[in-house]
């Protein structure tokens, strides 16, 4: 049996890593470059096309483009959004066909007016790049604290460079030479032709071709190019409820697995719950050495974006996903609540923090019968830790924790039977299901309680409202129109309940 390495991503881990933020938000690639322009359109409209595949925002204020001749450093306070392109060329406004063949392309910034490179660069001849079909020109980005974020080149050897004097974001200045440099490059392995640009066979993708149509600050999805990766996301778990918090798979599909593992990537949390990812959301990174997925569990409640990318720095892929709530959020967080028969008949809970906590209330109920109050615990009574031993004639009950606030409201925690009692819980079947699926649905009273079905999306795709009475309910729910796939039904009355079945 396979034992697969898990990467459990807790709000906690976020937390702590959020000052890290700003290095891990997104990432950064040179995307696309023109080195050898065509006749007419002059050197001034040579490019370089940067892309922040996400899954956030990247403030790339102070990094530095250079071909080991020149160095331009880009301004202060440049934020280029996730799925956002950043174009840098000798002129501000590029006609077609220079640029994009059928479209003007206005560069975000311009080297020959922006005052940040390090001397004036060629606007005749040469240009920035090195003109000429076998010229192994180099294309280096480095960031704010001269590390390199990406490097190609046409093939090596790579041309002499020379020491240059580059300003920093602070206005100051240092000496670079890529020649002194441990640089390992993406080799395109491809000469060169006048108006053809380099680029990537997809955005973001490992392969390069030598791209007729160029995309300057457009999506480069070049016709009949297909990459040597592909990617299919998955959902494992769609709830968080409690102990079985949301987990997700990344599948990658290769037919060399060594060249890609280890994959990294990079897990972004819409912490405010705006639907957007932004400077001030939370970012956390990690890297999965096991092929072939990338596999994600204790995700708590929420709205994410998952990048993932190889090893090489490419074939980048980003999610959009949801993790749905099954239960409302806790004044406390209940670590967990069980039954054990071993060294005695008896309940045990942990609770990690109780700062709002007014009181715990430990219910009983009978097989079918209603919950009543079994003993009330103080806030900080048990230290966090608490035991308690069943008596005679409890050993066959079930038992819930209700968590009041110190504002009076309260939520309850999953329902345990002590050992040995007999299942009187929530049931579905059969499931996998064709045309309907059947529920055994235990109620305390006579209640209406809705619920919902939601996709593996997280998109509602059918809801109702059941009508129960006391004691044990059997519901039937049409499925029949229902596409083929995983379904997770969520009714939220006085327990949760949260039920994963599959339409075959």
């Amino acid at each position: 049996m396979r034992t697969k390495k898990l990467h459990t991503i807790l709000l906690l881990l976020f937390a702590l890593m959020l000052g890290q933020a700003a290095r891990s938000q997104g990432r950064i690639v040179i995307n696309e470059y023109m080195p050898w322009t065509l006749n007419g359109c002059g050197a001034t409209s040579e490019f370089v096309e940067l892309l922040n595949f996400g899954p956030g925002p990247m403030d790339i204020g102070g990094y530095v483009l250079t071909d080991g001749d020149f160095a331009v450093t880009i301004p202060l306070n440049t934020i280029v959004p996730a799925g956002g392109y950043y174009v840098i060329s000798g002129q501000s406004i590029i006609n077609a066909p220079c640029a994009n063949i059928d479209s003007t392309i206005h560069a975000q910034l311009n080297w020959n007016t922006c005052g940040c490179t390090s001397g004036p660069i060629p606007t005749t001849g040469d240009g920035f790049f090195t003109d000429g079909g076998s010229a192994n020109e180099q294309v280096v980005l480095l960031d704010r604290r001269r590390r390199v974020v990406d490097a190609v080149i046409r093939s090596l050897p790579a041309e002499p460079s020379s020491p240059i004097t580059a300003y920093t974001s602070d206005g100051t200045t240092f000496i670079f030479n890529l020649d002194q440099m441990n640089i390992d490059y993406e080799v395109l392995g491809m000469s060169a032709g006048r108006g053809n640009s380099f680029a990537r066979k997809l955005d973001g993708d490992c392969g390069w071709v030598k791209d007729p149509q160029q995309s300057a600050n457009a999506t480069n999805n070049t016709p009949s190019v297909t990459s040597d990766i592909s990617y299919d996301f998955s959902y494992v778990n769609t709830m968080d409820c409690n102990a079985a918090r949301g987990s997700i798979q990344v599948y990658v599909r290769t037919s060399n697995y060594a060249t890609y593992f280890p994959m990294s990537y990079t897990l972004a949390y819409d912490v405010n719950g705006d639907g957007q990812f932004g400077l001030d959301d939370q970012y956390s990174t990690d890297r999965d050495s096991t092929a072939p997925d990338i596999y994600l569990t204790g995700l708590a409640a929420g709205h994410y974006r998952i990048t993932v990318e190889s090893r090489l720095g490419c074939s980048l892929k980003s999610f959009e996903f949801k993790i749905l709530s099954c239960l409302p959020v806790l004044p406390v967080q209940l670590i967990y609540f069980r039954s054990t028969a071993s060294p005695a008949y008896q309940l045990e809970w942990l609770l990690n923090d109780r700062s709002e906590f007014g009181n715990l209330v430990l219910e009983r109920s009978a097989p079918g019968g209603k919950f009543t109050t079994e003993k009330i615990f103080l806030p900080f009574e048990g230290g966090g830790r608490s035991v308690f031993r069943l008596r005679p004639g409890t050993e066959h009950d079930h038992f819930r924790l209700k968590m009041i606030r110190s504002d009076g409201s309260f939520v309850y925690s999953p329902i345990v039977m002590a050992p040995g009692a007999a299942s009187n819980g929530v049931k579905a079947w059969p499931n996998p299901a064709r045309d309907q699926v059947s529920l055994r649905l235990p109620s305390a009273d006579a209640r209406q309680l809705p619920y919902r079905i939601y996709s593996l999306k997280g998109e509602i795709v059918a809801q109702g409202v059941f009508s129960l009475t006391q004691g044990v309910n059997t519901v039937v729910i049409p499925v029949a129109t229902l596409p083929l796939g995983l379904y997770q039904l969520a009714a939220q009355g006085e327990q949760p309940i949260c039920i994963r079945f599959v339409k075959s």
